[in-house]
């Protein structure tokens, strides 16, 4: 059988109502159900108290592998001076060392719920049950696109070959009827960057020493249904910053010196202040920019992914070229409160409750507020001031800032979009100055000389409900997602001196930094890169293009430096309609298919680009 008949005949059965296809469906279905969150547990009352140790997911993944036809699998025991680390799974196929060898990666780790008990962001359906759409084209739950549709992805087209070189079960599989050697390493980390993954790499030298490339399945398409061949990935720098006064009093509040700290970290157009980090992004080609024109998306597609309200003011120029850019090339900040459990998102709603006092006129002081802070509002976020029954002598408001409807996750949507956090902060950072003293057109309608503005951060959903946070220490979430040209170690200190040198004197400003990861790019000279575009358009059914991702996948860069000269190929399961790492994630059938079907075709294909008297 050649390469051509047997992609069709492996193509045959990677469809929606194929029996293959029901059968891998009930094992992502199964690794749904199983609690694998990489961080955050004890989400609700209930909830597990302990972190997840994956040895249910990863005996889960072997029982798999095992049944597509897989003899050697290996649970990898991490290093002990890792600690917390987790362990990672191996498996191979070996046909020939004449043959090249694909090196496969998905992760089975997972984001929090980020709901409670009721899960009703889930549709009040927990998010370990595997929930359909009426016409089965869409499946809801954790993981189930991020990243299990890669781990399933993966599966089903080793398993589609397989079957059709031994279309009756009866018979024997030999193995030199391959097209090539299959190593697969599924990874339980990657959802909090990777820590223990070059050290297992080196505890597994001879595993990886042959691999001619590795297929990345943890990428999204550009869009439902439409390939691309993903060429770059922002990183990733996120620390927790706490702010604690010096000595009382003041003169003003640690929540609002925390707000006016942030408030440094963007320009009033909304770009990155970190000019460090800023300037460290390698500039675009010409190439890029016509690159992007050409991939087949809409600014309305992009706005309706990330759930942007009408109303909502770009950052960037109104034109694809540039949010593409701004979406998958640029760094940028984006801020969560720090006592909230979330992962890599951000928040289309953010509100603070401000106090006012001695107030002289409140129906006043309103009014004035308001006008001040619509002035400020640059982007035209939904913004709404609520007045609160309060003590005599203060005037209380609840201040709301909405950007969207949703709360997309920061490396798809992160760079054209405002993040409602940082303009609440710029506003805040205009009612008060460092001293204490208020903005003169609030200020008429206190007591002269002695008024004051406390500020609380609140918990804020996109419907507008809102409250104060329990803990009410002054505490965020900074994320700096990494365009190409930067590194991580040298951003992370760019980023802490920033802070260092904006935060006000009379304050205490402790750090901690959570995770990094540099960013990655890779050239496309090598042949198997116009085979994988070949290949996604095989796979699809429709033109691929180039793409690059926003997002961070601490695997990439790890991976390629511990192995060398591997070509990386970063194919999509999922779609930008997906959200990852959002309560109500989502697989796309179409998707998962077309990725399955691309991979068949690969890996028929793949001795064109590692001939044997080219291969490594």
């Amino acid at each position: 059988m050649n390469e051509n008949e047997l992609f069709k005949t492996a193509s045959r059965e990677i469809q929606p109502d194929s029996e293959l296809v029901a059968w891998h469906m009930n094992f992502l279905d199964k690794m749904v159900g199983i609690d694998s969150r990489s961080f955050n547990v004890n989400e609700f009352e209930g909830d597990r108290t302990t972190p997840v140790d994956m040895k249910e997911i990863l005996q889960c993944a072997e029982d798999y592998l095992r049944q597509i036809g897989f003899t050697w699998i290996k649970i990898n025991q991490s290093p002990a001076e890792c600690h917390g680390a987790t362990p990672i799974l191996l498996a191979e196929i070996t046909v020939s060392e004449e043959k090249p060898t694909i090196l496969f990666y998905a992760h089975l780790d997972k984001q929090p719920y980020m709901d409670d008990g009721r899960f009703q962001k889930w549709a009040g359906v927990p998010p370990t049950e595997l929930r359909w759409n009426e016409d089965k084209t869409r499946a809801y739950g954790r993981g189930a696109a991020d990243d299990l549709s890669g781990v399933v992805s993966i599966g089903m087209a080793i398993d589609a070959l397989i079957k059709s070189l031994q279309p009756d079960s009866s018979a024997k599989l030999l193995l030199d009827d391959l097209p090539c050697n299959i190593k697969v390493i599924y990874e339980t980390e990657e959802e909090c960057g990777s820590h223990s993954l070059a050290r297992q790499i080196q505890q597994n030298q001879e595993f990886f020493s042959t691999v001619d490339c590795v297929v990345i399945t943890d990428v999204v398409n550009p869009a439902t249904g439409i390939p691309g061949l993903t060429t770059s990935l922002r990183g990733v720098i996120q620390l927790d910053a706490t702010l604690t006064p010096k000595k009382e009093p003041q003169g003003i509040d640690a929540q609002t010196a925390l707000y006016k700290l942030l408030a440094s970290l963007i320009h009033p157009d909304h770009s990155l202040a970190v000019k460090e980090i800023a300037q460290s992004d390698t500039p675009e080609t010409v190439e890029e920019i016509a690159g992007y024109a050409n991939v087949p998306i809409t600014i309305e597609m992009m706005r309706e992914a990330g759930g942007l309200l009408p109303d909502t003011q770009l950052t960037v120029p109104s034109k694809k070229e540039a949010l593409l850019l701004a979406q998958l090339r640029k760094s940028f900040v984006n801020v969560r409160p720090g006592h909230r459990v979330s992962g890599s998102i951000i928040f289309g709603a953010a509100g603070a409750r401000l106090t006012l006092s001695p107030c002289r006129d409140a129906d006043g002081l309103k009014i004035a507020l308001e006008r001040l802070l619509s002035a400020l509002n640059n982007f035209n976020l939904n913004l709404k001031l609520t007045r609160l029954e309060s003590d005599a002598g203060d005037a209380v408001f609840d201040l709301f800032l909405q950007s969207a409807t949703k709360d997309p996750h920061s490396g798809m949507h992160g760079g054209p979009f405002p993040i409602a956090e940082l303009q609440l902060a710029k506003m805040i950072d205009r009612l008060i100055l460092n001293d204490g003293s208020l903005h003169t057109d609030i200020n008429t309608f206190l007591t002269p000389n002695e008024g004051t503005l406390s500020v609380q951060s609140l918990w804020v959903e996109p419907d507008e409900d809102s409250r104060p946070f329990d803990n009410p220490s002054s505490k965020a979430i900074i994320e700096v997602r990494l365009g190409p040209g930067n590194e991580e170690t040298q951003a992370g200190q760019y980023l802490i001196n920033h802070l260092k040198k904006n935060a006000l004197s009379g304050f205490e400003l402790e750090m901690h930094m959570e995770k990094g990861c540099s960013p990655w790019m890779t050239a496309c000279k090598h042949p198997v890169f116009p085979l994988a575009m070949e290949a996604l358009e095989k796979g699809f059914g429709q033109r691929s293009c180039l793409y690059g991702c926003g997002g961070s996948i601490p695997f990439v860069a790890k991976l390629l430096e511990a192995l060398g000269d591997v070509q990386p190929l970063c194919l999509g399961p999922y779609d930008s309609d997906s959200r990852m790492h959002e309560p109500g994630e989502s697989l796309s059938m179409v998707d998962l298919l077309g990725c399955t079907r691309s991979i068949v075709y690969l890996m028929a294909h793949v001795a064109k680009a590692y001939p044997p008297s080219k291969t490594p």
